[in-house]
Order: C-alpha cells, then sequence, then structure tokens
C-alpha cells in the first residue's frame, strides 16, 4: 500500500497564485486555526446549521450568573478588539463596512453593543457571534486576494479565541463546559490557603 505524500497548502499557494508567495506563516496558521474553530462551532453550538436565529438561541440560553470569570473576561477581551478594530471618533470605520451586514444580520444589535450602548452578556454573546460570522462568511466567500490576509492575523486570531469562548456556553459531547463560577472562587480560596 502506498502512502500520499501530505500537502503543503503555504507552498502550493506560493508556486501557484498570485499573492501566494506573500502569504506570512502566520496568517496560514490564523487562517488554519479559524477554520478548525468555526468548522467546531457550527457543527456543535450551531447544530450545523449556524445563523443568526442560532445565535440569538445561544446567546438567550446562556446564564450569566453561572459563567466563570475567565469566561466573562474573554468575552469582554473579544468586544474590547472590536470596539477598537470598528469604531472611530466619527461612528464606524471602512473595516466595520466591510464585514458585508445582510439584511438579517442584526447590524443595529452589533452596533450598539460596540457603542456600549447595549451592555448585558446576553447582547454581547449575540454581537460576537454575528461579528464572527460575517468574518467566516467574508473569508469563505468574499477573499480578493491572499495577501490581505497579512491583515487578518489578529482578527482571526481574535475570532477563534472567542469561537472558543462561545462553544463553552452549551453543553456538547464534544467540549468541555467551564467550571461553575462558585467552583472556581472555592479553587481560589483553597490555593490561597496553601500558600
Amino acid at each position: 500500500m502506498s502512502t500520499q505524500p501530505s500537502f503543503d497548502a503555504a507552498e502550493w499557494l506560493a508556486k501557484n497564485t498570485i499573492g501566494g508567495r506573500h502569504l506570512t506563516p502566520e496568517a496560514s496558521k490564523a487562517v488554519a486555526d479559524f477554520t478548525m474553530m468555526w468548522n467546531l462551532f457550527e457543527g456543535d453550538a450551531c447544530a450545523n446549521t449556524a445563523s443568526v436565529r442560532e445565535f440569538e438561541r445561544l446567546a438567550a440560553s446562556s446564564n450569566a450568573e453561572n459563567l466563570p470569570a475567565d469566561v466573562i473576561q474573554s468575552l469582554e477581551d473579544c468586544i474590547a478588539f472590536w470596539m477598537f478594530r470598528y469604531r472611530t471618533p466619527d461612528g464606524f470605520s471602512e473595516r466595520f463596512v466591510g464585514l458585508n451586514f445582510r439584511t438579517n444580520d442584526r447590524r443595529d444589535h452589533v452596533e450598539r453593543v460596540l457603542l456600549g450602548e447595549r451592555t448585558s452578556l446576553q447582547d454581547k454573546i449575540l454581537a460576537l457571534a454575528v461579528i464572527v460570522y460575517r468574518l467566516r462568511n467574508n473569508l469563505f466567500h468574499g477573499l480578493k486576494t491572499l495577501d490581505m490576509l497579512n491583515d487578518q492575523v489578529s482578527n482571526l486570531n481574535t475570532a477563534s479565541r472567542c469561537l472558543g469562548t462561545l462553544m463553552t456556553l452549551k453543553r456538547s459531547h464534544l467540549v468541555r463546559p467551564p467550571p461553575p463560577a462558585e467552583a472556581q472562587v472555592h479553587k481560589g480560596r483553597s490555593a490561597a490557603a496553601r500558600k
């Protein structure tokens, strides 16, 4: 039985595409990581049908009182990153417009969260899921040149982190749920007592 040689996408892109030679290893890794995380998120948290309606269900079922502090902090960090990336002193940047919101993508909701007008955890979860969904759609359907991915590394890395955090919000056969918030408090007290 013969084995197939491994396939190196970066090598193929460098040889066969315009702009592929300029794609950085960091950009290739960010795309690969995001693709893996999106696959898990859509299959597990969205029952293979990612949509704004599914994101609304995920947000509505999230119990903010029982979420561990590190999960909440991760969500807040993602919001802060996209506030900085997409807001300007005059409103929203071209990057935000470039998310290419469709009619039912709840753009108004995302704007209000990024402006700090909607602050509940459920509001933030929905906004984060929509932003990542728009990034996913643009990556999978709207790529204009390969080297533009070099400017998306931090964006895709944040999106991957966000997906990982969002997946912990729903019971799953794939993802271990975070320990309840009170378990982390007890764990912290036990560690302090040992010092």
